[in-house]
C-alpha cells in the first residue's frame, strides 16, 4: 500500500504549475524554498519521498550519498538548440557541476569533431534534492498513476539520485534531432550519439547507468550518463 494520501497527491500539479510560474521552480530550488510553499499536508508526502528506499521495492539502486546544500561552482548553460517536427526549439536552462561541465566539454568537442553538424545537448544534469523530489512526484503523479514501484525505477528519491550527487553528477544526453523524445525516448538506442557515447564515452570518464537489463531493476536509460572520476 502506498504511504501517499491520495488526496493530498492530487494538490501538487497546481501547487507545481503555480511555482513554476513565479520562476521558483528550478534545478536549484532548496528544500526549505519547497517546504515553505507547499501544505503541512503535502510537506508530509516531501518527507515520505526523501524517505524511500529502492530496495523496499526491489530496486537496488545505488546509495548515492546524504542530501548536501546547492553547489556553488554551478555551470548554467543556455542556448541550446534541437529540431522537433520541423520546429525549432530551445532546451531551458541547465546546471551542471564545474569540473564534470569541463569533462563534458572535452567528450562533446571530440564527438563533433567526428560529426560536424551535431553535438551531445545536454537534457538534464544536476537537480536539487528538492527538485528532485518534484521530479518523483511528477512521474509518480502523471506517468505512474500513483505506482511507486513502477516511479522508482526511473526516478530515483534524492538520496539515490545520481542527478543530486555533484561530485559524479549524470548527464541525461539529447541530440539536435531532439532524442529522446517524451513519446519514445527508447529511439535514443539508435542515434549516432548513443552508438558513439557507447565507444568513447569511457575515455572522458562518462559511463552508462542502466544500460538494458541492468542488474539495479532499473529502467534503461541509454541517454544517463554518470560522471566518475
Amino acid at each position: 500500500m502506498s504511504p501517499f494520501s491520495a488526496a493530498t497527491l492530487r494538490t501538487f500539479p497546481a501547487t507545481f504549475e503555480s511555482l513554476d510560474e513565479q520562476g521558483l521552480l528550478t534545478p536549484l530550488m532548496t528544500v526549505g524554498e519547497l517546504r515553505a510553499a507547499l501544505t503541512a499536508d503535502q510537506r508530509t508526502v516531501v518527507d515520505q519521498v526523501m524517505e524511500l528506499r529502492p530496495g523496499d521495492y526491489g530496486v537496488a539502486t545505488p546509495y548515492a550519498g546524504q542530501v548536501e546544500p546547492v553547489p556553488t561552482d554551478l555551470v548554467r548553460v543556455t542556448g541550446q538548440e534541437y529540431a522537433a517536427k520541423g520546429r525549432r526549439m530551445s532546451l531551458s536552462a541547465k546546471y551542471v557541476p564545474r569540473h564534470v561541465h569541463d569533462a563534458y566539454i572535452r567528450m562533446n568537442d571530440a564527438f563533433t569533431a567526428e560529426q560536424p553538424g551535431r553535438m551531445l545537448l545536454i537534457g538534464s544534469c544536476y537537480r536539487s534534492p528538492a527538485y528532485q523530489v518534484v521530479v518523483f512526484l511528477n512521474w509518480l503523479i502523471n506517468g505512474y498513476h500513483g505506482d511507486i514501484a513502477k516511479t522508482i525505477r526511473h526516478a530515483s528519491p534524492p538520496n539515490y539520485s545520481q542527478h543530486t550527487n555533484a561530485s559524479k553528477a549524470a548527464i541525461d544526453f539529447m541530440n539536435v534531432d531532439g532524442s529522446p523524445s517524451d513519446g519514445t525516448p527508447e529511439d535514443f538506442l539508435d542515434t549516432i550519439e548513443y552508438t558513439w557515447l557507447r565507444q568513447h564515452a569511457g575515455d572522458f570518464r562518462f559511463y552508462e547507468s542502466w544500460p538494458e537489463g541492468n542488474e539495479f531493476g532499473m529502467r534503461a536509460e541509454p541517454w544517463h550518463w554518470q560522471y566518475r572520476p
